[in-house]
Parts: structure tokens; sequence; C-alpha cells
């Protein structure tokens, strides 16, 4: 049998690992001599000399406190390799209704085939249904790493991969972790939500790609039993958040019992004592991120409170309000950083009945419809000029096409107005004429170290500030809108074009 442990296939769990990740420092580093470092992890497989390096542990913060362990990037190589190679063999045994980390699934996936049950159990609304809900206690610190290595060796003939799953799966994270915070953060961690503190042979570390694809390995055998067994016909799974659907309340009661008795003895898994709950499927299902009806779906109040939240943080950080000026700061990272949350979010939303729901929040923030427009459910940069323009009357006239106000554009250690805009500095600040440029009619200056003494004299006015980026466009020095200084006496949605 040919081997496994090629460099060619190698080659390409490395092209895999470093997809959407190829600008990180350790994706960098590796392929800095990838060739090198590929032979050698290659001789190391074939040899079997290789160990996992210790992982990077940190705590991460999201909906909640979560231990992370963090693999080297060289190790995520051989994560690619096996989760491709056992992918073939475990994907025919999963259910359908699955969905957690497996392709063409997904959260909403799985949201599409909640709401299909719920109208199927409801007869599209004309009788009463209820649905089950359950959640694994601490799933990840719980799973025992043994019986994962018998589930995985029992459908696993290759001796090099069952060679390298043990390794894997046997390893265990803690020993001698780089730790990338402050230890007083593991006080947020529950004992038995880190694994520190569970039993030996217990835990699969949050963050690795095994992890994910060994946790659908470790329940199969609790979809089997539920599909096989319990004959539920409305159920699916994604991680270890459990639904089953079903007309009888006292059916789903009695399911519960089974599936508390299977883990309990079979996984060496424990329901959560608070996240079990019966609840008419009118109610809605609060599931991956939504909350699932027969007739449509919303998003989870806590998700519109952080997105509310996140704007809110990062415009007033943009923002600087005195009794004489306001003044709005949007440089390139913070514009772009923004630009993220708003798209984030907008494609949660999308898939939910919240149309006026994000009209609502679009209304509320008027720095963010200063700075983009809502097309759809996208948000479109109001101040990001096309790329490669043919000179610097092209940049000038895009900026004035948005903006009614004063323009200011950087040219090298200069502030230069152009236009109307210079006819008024000349004659109200006395900033003295220069030479028109290329297809303007009047231009003058000053340097860019005196913003700060003259935009005193801008009274009744509103200026927008055009700085370089510092990258060439073609002929032209890139230029990036990174300010709107607004001064008493004016406002700034008045001036604001479409």
């Amino acid at each position: 049998m040919a081997s496994l442990f090629t460099f060619e296939n190698l080659y390409k769990a490395y092209l895999d690992c470093r997809r959407k990740k190829r600008g990180k420092p350790a994706a960098l580093a590796f392929e800095a001599n990838a060739e090198q470092n590929l032979l050698e992890l290659t001789q190391q497989l074939v040899q079997r000399t290789y160990r996992p390096s210790p992982s990077f542990c940190f705590v991460s913060r999201n909906d909640k406190y979560r231990e992370v362990f963090a693999s080297d990037f060289r190790d995520r190589i051989l994560h690619h390799l096996l989760v491709r190679y056992l992918e073939k063999i475990w994907e025919p045994v999963f259910i359908h209704d699955s969905y957690a980390c497996r392709k063409t699934k997904g959260t909403h996936k799985a949201v599409e085939r909640l709401q299909h049950f719920t109208r199927q159990v409801t007869a599209n609304g004309t009788r009463r249904a209820w649905f089950l809900q359950l959640d694994i206690r601490a799933f990840f610190p719980s799973i025992d790493r043994q019986i994962l290595l018998d589930l995985v060796l029992s459908r696993l003939a290759n001796e090099e991969m069952r060679w390298l799953a043990q390794m894997l799966i046997l390893h265990d994270p803690t020993q001698s972790p780089v730790f990338t915070c402050t230890r007083r953060k593991w006080k947020k961690i529950p004992a038995h939500k880190s694994l520190f503190t569970v039993e030996p042979g217990k835990g699969l570390p949050i963050g690795n790609l095994t992890s994910q694809f060994f946790a659908n390995i470790y329940l199969n055998r609790l979809d089997q039993f539920i599909k096989h067994h319990l004959k539920a016909k409305h159920y699916l799974r994604y991680v270890d958040d459990l639904v089953l659907l079903h007309e009888d309340r006292r059916q789903l009661y009695a399911w519960k019992q089974e599936i508390e008795h299977f883990l309990q003895h079979n996984l060496q898994l424990q329901l959560h004592p608070k996240r079990q709950m019966v609840r008419p499927v009118s109610n809605g299902i609060d599931f991956v991120g939504y909350i699932t009806r027969p007739s449509h779906l919303l998003v989870r109040k806590r998700t519109v409170a952080k997105c509310r939240d996140s704007i809110e943080r990062q415009t007033q950080a943009m923002t600087h309000s005195s009794p004489q000026a306001t003044t709005l700061y949007f440089p390139p990272p913070c514009y772009e950083k923004l630009r993220a949350t708003l798209n984030s979010y907008l494609g949660i939303f999308q898939h939910a009945s919240c149309h006026h729901l994000f009209q609502a929040i679009w209304q509320k923030f008027t720095s963010v419809r200063t700075l983009f427009h809502w097309q759809g459910f996208r948000v479109i940069p109001r101040w990001k000029p096309p790329k490669h323009p043919a000179h610097l009357h092209a940049q000038y006239r895009y900026f004035r096409a948005r903006f009614r106000g004063r323009i200011l554009l950087q040219v090298g250690r200069y502030l230069e107005l152009f236009d109307r805009d210079a006819t008024w500095a000349a004659r109200t600040l006395g900033l003295a004429r220069l030479h028109p440029r290329r297809g303007f009619y009047e231009r003058c200056g000053a340097p860019l170290r005196s913003w700060d003494t003259w935009r005193k004299h801008l009274q009744g006015q509103e200026a927008l500030l055009v700085m370089q980026t510092g990258r060439n466009s073609g002929n032209v020095m890139e230029r990036a809108a990174v300010m709107i200084d607004r001064v008493v006496g004016t406002t700034m949605r008045g001036r604001m074009q479409g």
C-alpha cells in the first residue's frame, strides 16, 4: 500500500491550512521556508518521530469565557491531513441533520431545516406541537479521549493514519503550553470547563480543526441512537445543542430520559441541568443564534444589543465633540473595522425578519449614515475613492460629488484647497494663491503643520480632510478621507449629499 505520508499530501494539507490565514505571523514564518519545513515534517512522519508542539493557550470571550488551545502551525497542517482522510470515511456515516463543521452545512442550513421541521410537526401551524431542547454539560472538556480513539480506529484501517490519530487524540495540550494572556483570566473559567482541572484522559482543546470534527464522531453514536432506536423523525444537532420535535409532549419527556441514560453509560457525558426544556413550538426555538418559528425567524435580543453596543462604542471612539466643533475621525483602519462590523451583523439580520430592525439602528447613528450608504443588506462605503485615478482632479471630483463643504487635500507637506474653496480661503483666511494645477482654475494652500492654527477660522464651515495614504495609485498618490470637521454654525446632515 502506498504511503500517505508524502510531500504531495502534506503540501495539499498545507494549502488548506493557510487558506484565509496567509497573512498571519505563524503562516508567514512557516512559508518563509515552506519547502524545507514540509520535507522535515514528512520525514518525521515516515520515521514516526513526530511529536506535537506546545499549544498557545489563552482565554477568549464572546458570549462567555472559554479556554482556547491553539496548535502550532505545523501541527495544524497535520490536523488538515487527518481530517481530509477521515471525512471520506465518516461523512457517509453521519446523519443528514448534523450541521456543525461539515461542508454544505452550517448554522443557516440548520435554521432552515429546523423551520421546515416546525412546519411539518405543526401541519403548517394548524395543530399544536412541542420541542425538546438539550445541551451537554461542558462538552469538550468532558470527552473521554480513549472512547474517542476507539471510535476513530473502529473505521480506520490505514496503519499510518491510525498512528497519527492516536498521536493527536491522546496528546495532552496542558503539558508545557505557551500562555499568551495573564493567568488571572483563568479565574473566570469554571473548574469543570478547564482542561487543567478535569480528570486525566478527559477533554479536547477548543480551537483545533480536529476537535470540531472529532466532536461529530463522538456524538455520532448519539445521533444513530436517536434516529434508529428512538425513531425520532424531527431531530437535529449542532455540536452539543440538540433539538427534537413531536406533537406529543409526553413522548419528548420519555426521550429525554433515554438520551440522558445513553449519554451517561455510553459516552460518559451529562446533560446540562439548566438547559433542558420542553416548550410549545409556537413559543419559538432559540437555536444557533435565531428564534425559529414556523412562519418567520427572529434574531436574539442579545445579538441586537451587542450590535448596538459595538456600533456605539466604535462611533464614539471616532467622534470628538467640543463647544466649538464636532469632529468625526475615520482613518482607514477604523473605517474598515466599522464597515466590517456593520456587514457582519447585516449578514446575520438578512436571514431573519429584521428589515425594520436595522432601519431603526441605521436611523439612530448619524455617524454611520455620514460614513456609509445602505443598499439592501450591504453597507457601501461613502468615502472610499476608486483605485487608479487618472490624476489629482479625478480624486477631487470624487469627494466633491459627495461633500458640499470645504475639501482640503494633502499634497506632500501642504494642505491645498481648489476652485471655489481656494477663492474663499484666499479672501477669508488670507492664504496665498498658488499656480493652478491641471483641471483646476484656482488653488491655494498652507503647510500641513498649520492646520490646528487656522481651522479655528472655519466658523460656520464644514471641512473634509483628505490625506495621503503613502501608497502610489498609478501616477497619483493614493488618498483617503480621514476626518470631517464641523464647526459651530452648520449641521453635518444638512451639508451632506444623498
